[in-house]
């Protein structure tokens, strides 16, 4: 830190004198809004802090908490949904054209974990109504490979 200045330079720096590690404080600036400056207004690289700032996020608490999931997390959510999905749907595939007993086993075991997975996940993300019929459709595609699969 510049002592005459209150500046702390880079994530540890910052990371160091709030007592948290560096990925903890990079969350905080990112969902509670600490303040963090970024030299030319670059979005990553290096960063800044002031130790007045700082203090005053600290005292302040973190009523700014932004709101979970955003736009993006759902966004994000409902691709991985549909990606597992249709790789859930791969390995019913292979279990159905599996000869060997242990294979088909293993991608049967693969395909139910993967839907049970996107079944738990789907409540937490909010769908638009085409990801929710995408997803949808996949999915009573998928129950019906999986009750061919026994």
């Amino acid at each position: 830190m510049s002592a005459q200045l209150g500046i702390f330079s880079g994530w540890t720096e910052i990371a160091n004198y709030l007592g948290k590690g560096v990925r903890t404080v990079q969350r905080y600036e990112r969902e509670l809004g600490l303040p963090i400056h970024r030299p030319a207004g670059k979005s990553a690289g290096s960063v800044i802090a002031t130790k007045a700032e700082l203090d005053r996020w600290v005292t302040a608490g973190s009523i700014r908490v932004k709101p979970w999931p955003t736009e993006r997390t759902n966004t994000i959510g409902a691709e991985f949904l549909q990606i597992d999905s249709e790789i859930a749907l791969t390995f019913c595939g292979l279990a159905l054209r599996a000869t060997d007993k242990g294979r088909k086993s293993y991608a049967a075991q693969a395909a139910r974990k993967a839907y049970d997975t996107i079944i738990r996940l789907r409540k937490g993300i909010k769908l638009t109504d085409e990801q929710r019929d995408k997803l949808d459709a996949g999915l009573q595609r998928l129950k019906s490979e999986l009750q061919r699969i026994g």
